[in-house]
């Protein structure tokens, strides 16, 4: 379906003379660069003080968007990394996820979106970027009950897209790839909070349900510890990308420290199980406690763990006793959550010691509970 709904907006570039493409351009010093094989002055770039061409050990930055000059070798590197490591035929970068999700979107402003009722701010945010209609069209941009399949299923009329979280936010439940991908639409979906973390070689909740989505978006500002983002997908999404997503086309492209950081951080993802090992045994360990002690702990089997709060004020009280106890544990409240909650992330530098000592405030604080 994608073919179908980009290709003639790309054929219509193409007639235009409008073609873009991003170069990869490699900075040589002295202000001279390398693109397509020939040595020439940097004229291209926006690093009017020429501070990020002093970058060295630091990598510097990219100096314009990707596809000005801001597209180096060591960029495409990562884009051709990452492909192969998912299984896509092409990646973009962006600098936030934010971006990723909302410039993608854009893209189907004419087609039927269905979003689960608990996505991100920023997947929501790019369908309505586009109003949640069709251009002069009725609202095509639907919300289904939070993994409710079967609502979804009884909605779907005609070749829609279906978006939704990979690992949730705010709960820490994970969306049913399988079953999604069993209802013959196009799947796009944000797993900004699994990759890295979730199956056996960190690819995420694709690896570990065994279903792949057709356009993945995660960010490198989560389990990668670095900033950014990308979105993988076919051949011509990275086009449509290229030619039709604003905020691909002008936004600066990463800064070189960031690819660089990127690139050790993932080898580390993929050399270094026992992280993951490690943080399940954590998550683990954590929920039997809590249903031990009776603390109301979602369900999560994940990093996120949200312990429910009878109100804000209850929230809000027990995320400060817990900060004066050395214990950092942010209150989140509505409008965000519907209940209000502290969300607990775990991570593999922890010990179990330090979570002991969080679950007894826990208990001690249990007047703040749901």
């Amino acid at each position: 379906m994608l073919d179908h709904w980009l290709a003639p907006r790309l054929d219509e570039v193409r007639r235009a003379g409008l073609w873009r493409q991003s170069r990869p351009v490699k900075r040589l010093g002295g202000g001279l660069v390398e693109v397509q094989g020939q040595k020439a002055l940097d004229l291209a770039s926006n690093d009017y003080l020429a501070l990020a061409a002093e970058g060295g050990a630091l990598g510097g930055g990219s100096a314009a968007s990707p596809l000005v000059s801001g597209h180096s070798s060591e960029h495409q590197r990562l884009c051709d990394r990452l492909a192969d490591w998912l299984g896509f035929e092409s990646v973009r970068l962006f600098s936030s996820g934010f971006a990723a999700n909302v410039g993608t979107l854009s893209l189907f402003g004419e087609v039927p979106v269905f979003h689960d009722r608990l996505n991100h701010a920023s997947l929501l945010d790019g369908s309505r970027h586009n109003g949640g209609t069709g251009r002069g069209g009725p609202a095509r941009f639907r919300r289904y009950r939070h993994l409710d399949v079967g609502q979804l299923e009884g909605w779907l009329k005609a070749p829609s897209l279906i978006v939704t979280d990979g690992v949730f936010s705010m709960d820490g439940d994970k969306a049913d790839l399988p079953a999604l991908k069993a209802l013959g639409q196009t799947l796009y979906v944000d797993d900004a909070h699994g990759l890295g973390v979730l199956g056996d070689n960190g690819r995420g909740l694709m690896e570990e349900q065994g279903a792949s989505p057709d356009i993945l978006m995660a960010t490198f500002g989560k389990a990668l510890g670095a900033g950014g983002a990308f979105v993988a997908g076919p051949r011509i999404l990275g086009e449509a990308i290229d030619n039709l997503c604003r905020e691909y086309i002008y936004s600066t492209a990463l800064p070189l420290s960031t690819v660089s950081l990127v690139e050790a951080n993932l080898d580390k993802v993929q050399q270094q199980p026992w992280r993951r090992q490690k943080l399940v045994e954590l998550v683990g360990r954590f929920q039997a406690q809590c249903e031990a002690s009776g603390i109301p702990v979602l369900a999560s089997q994940t990093a996120i763990q949200p312990v429910l709060c009878k109100d804000s004020d209850s929230a809000l009280t027990l995320s400060a006793h817990l900060l004066a106890a050395g214990y950092f544990c942010p209150a989140i409240r509505p409008p965000t959550v519907a209940q209000a909650r502290l969300r607990i992330s775990l991570n593999a530098g922890l010990e179990w010691p330090q979570l002991q000592g969080l679950l007894a405030l826990l208990e001690a604080g249990r007047d703040c509970l749901a």
